[in-house]
């Protein structure tokens, strides 16, 4: 199982990468797991979920889009 850390670390680098996309992307991921049946890697995603929401609410500054 994932610490707190290493999900703090995805959702940050996909708020990075995806900006406004960043939630729409880690569900498409737990989508995608669901549909193997991966279920490890269900709950990675759904944690990587869970982490942008609480980033988002601390932080106003990560809801911007990302910059390419």
């Amino acid at each position: 199982m994932a610490d707190l850390s290493e999900n703090m670390y995805l959702a940050k680098n996909l708020i990075a990468v995806h900006g406004q996309r960043a939630m729409a992307v880690a569900r498409e991921r737990l989508e995608e797991a669901r549909m193997r049946g991966d279920s490890s890697g269900m709950v990675r995603w759904q944690n990587a979920e869970a982490a942008i929401a609480e980033l988002r609410q601390s932080d106003p500054m990560r809801q911007m889009p990302a910059r390419h």
